[in-house]
């Protein structure tokens, strides 16, 4: 009976083989950090995406994109407030328009009414009103905060700036429209009390001009 003797082994092709496998495995492990790192900045980002949570805004969002579910992408906002703030008056255009053949979601029927030129004039229009009293609303509350703070007083650190882009734009339109000399201001502080004094944002003067009403069988 002859001796069987193991092959000696061969060093050599041991550590190619030992550094290939060392090398997968470092692949591997690389590309499981990366799609570890990948799911987190995901979950990171789905948890700070707008129309998540209870803020108002997260409400407002979800709300938007919920009208695009029934036809409602690429409507004119602004016109569409105004549409929607006269119950009355959408439910006889719609009717109409579904009478006319329009259809069959919503966004198609609200398209249709907005094909209407003097339809859209008069809901953008409207939406004009609308969008401008709320934020007169906010631009009053906003003023008067400050305003009650202290923040605005003649000791406050901000006083000291320069003047800013936005208050430079808006002296020169205030200047524009009293028909005054551009006024020599060192600071954000004085400019600040120039605009003051003058009514603030001109923009928040006077409510837009609502249109004629219009009857509910209009053609």
């Amino acid at each position: 009976m002859e001796n069987s003797t193991a092959p000696a082994l061969n060093l050599d092709v041991c550590r190619r083989d030992v550094a290939d496998m060392t090398a997968k495995v470092d692949a591997a492990t690389r590309i499981c950090e990366a799609s570890i790192s990948e799911l987190r900045r995901q979950h990171h980002a789905l948890t700070k995406r707008r129309g998540r949570g209870r803020s108002a805004d997260a409400s407002n969002y979800a709300l938007g994109a919920g009208l695009t579910l029934v036809g409602m992408e690429g409507v004119d906002d602004t016109a569409l407030v105004g549409l929607m703030a006269h119950p009355d008056q959408m439910l006889a255009w719609l009717r109409q328009a579904r009478e006319r053949g329009a259809g069959p979601m919503f966004g198609d029927l609200v398209k249709a009414v907005f094909a209407d030129p003097a339809c859209y004039s008069w809901c953008r229009r409207w939406g004009r009103v609308l969008q401008w009293r709320r934020r007169k609303a906010l631009y009053d509350a906003a003023v008067t905060s400050f305003m009650a703070s202290g923040k605005a007083g003649p000791k406050a650190r901000w006083r000291r700036e320069e003047i800013s882009d936005d208050q430079a734009a808006l002296i020169a339109t205030l200047a524009h429209i009293l028909s005054e000399a551009l006024p020599e201001l060192a600071n954000r502080g004085e400019a600040f009390d120039w605009i003051y004094a003058r009514g603030g944002n001109p923009t928040y003067w006077q409510e837009p001009a609502s249109p004629p009403a219009l009857g509910l069988a209009h053609d």
